[in-house]
């Protein structure tokens, strides 16, 4: 009797053992087809593409691209309004023009037109376009950034695909990847710096002149600045004048770069070099005032290349 009522207990836990066994597969089977047909059921999301042509075309989808790919910078459209200009819009985000340069590849030219759509950064920087056999590396190396940065940055660009780009904070686009239009004026642009920081008063073209009233035609840029100003040259060279009675101009210093290109800097308080003197690109050579011709002070700023004054705004930033 003992024996057959030890038999029994087995016989019973071993159901027991089984019939608890199958439950727990059967509910895992259940479990899962439940699972299968939730995950089944949820559309599957993934990251769109965009072709090279629309990149760089379409500001808005670059707009979208970006946001998807970048944190610590986001991007938005904006519209040209009246009176707009890229210097000014610049200012008014906190960075330099550059970096409007540099966020927009199809621009062919610095000047922008009412409604005309642009795509702005949140923070200064620039779109590199990525190349065949780029890598984060070289990338990395060619503007001088820490390559770990640049995924961090880029962190939803998982392969690097040519004609897509990567945002490089903090710096200048790369001359060479811009259009041939773009290149071209960056290249003047490298040939002259600002004589002055300040306010641009007049600019170069057609004017009604300040102080005879007549329409007339302005050869350079008006910079409004307190005088005493310490005025640089805009690039090597050689001073050809250097005088206090230089007609309309006043109190003037003339410089040849020696490459067919000569600018003049007026209205001066002083001079601190003497003709024949070499000087140095942002050497400092004079105290802006408001000699001469004028209603208050200001540097008058030329730049000739032979006897043909050339608009200063195509060459300085």
């Amino acid at each position: 009797m003992a024996f057959e009522s030890v038999n029994n207990i087995i016989i019973r836990w071993a159901v027991f053992t089984v019939l608890l066994l199958s439950g727990c597969a059967l509910s895992q089977v259940i479990v899962a087809k439940k699972a299968s047909a939730i995950i089944s059921s949820v559309p599957m999301v993934s990251m769109p593409s965009y072709s090279r042509d629309m990149l760089f075309n379409d500001v808005e989808a670059r707009a979208k691209y970006l946001a998807l790919r970048v944190k610590d910078a986001h991007f938005f459209v904006y519209s040209i309004k009246p009176k707009d200009n890229l210097w000014k819009i610049a200012k008014r985000y906190g960075y330099s023009v550059h970096s409007i340069i540099g966020t927009n590849p199809q621009l062919k030219t610095y000047e922008v037109n009412l409604n005309q759509k642009i795509l702005l950064p949140s923070a200064g920087g620039s779109l590199h376009p990525i190349q065949d056999n780029d890598s984060w590396e070289k990338i990395a190396e060619r503007y001088g950034v820490d390559y770990k940065m640049l995924q961090d940055v880029n962190f939803g660009i998982l392969t690097l695909v040519p004609g897509e780009y990567v945002f490089i904070p903090g710096r200048h686009p790369a001359v060479d990847l811009m259009n041939k239009d773009m290149q071209a004026k960056y290249e003047l642009r490298s040939l002259f710096k600002s004589p002055l920081n300040g306010r641009y008063s007049s600019v170069f073209g057609k004017r009604k002149h300040p102080v005879t009233g007549r329409a007339g035609f302005h050869g350079g840029v008006d910079i409004a600045v307190p005088s005493g100003s310490w005025v640089g040259a805009a690039a090597d060279g050689v001073v050809t004048v250097a005088s206090h009675n230089v007609g309309h101009y006043g109190t003037a210093v003339f410089i040849d770069h020696k490459n067919g290109y000569v600018t003049h800097y007026g209205h001066l308080y002083s001079i601190h070099v003497r003709v024949g003197q070499n000087v140095k690109k942002g050497q400092l050579i004079a105290k802006s005032g408001a000699t001469g011709r004028v209603t208050g002070p200001h540097l008058h700023f030329t730049i000739k290349k032979g006897d043909k004054a050339l608009d200063p705004m195509k060459f300085i930033w």
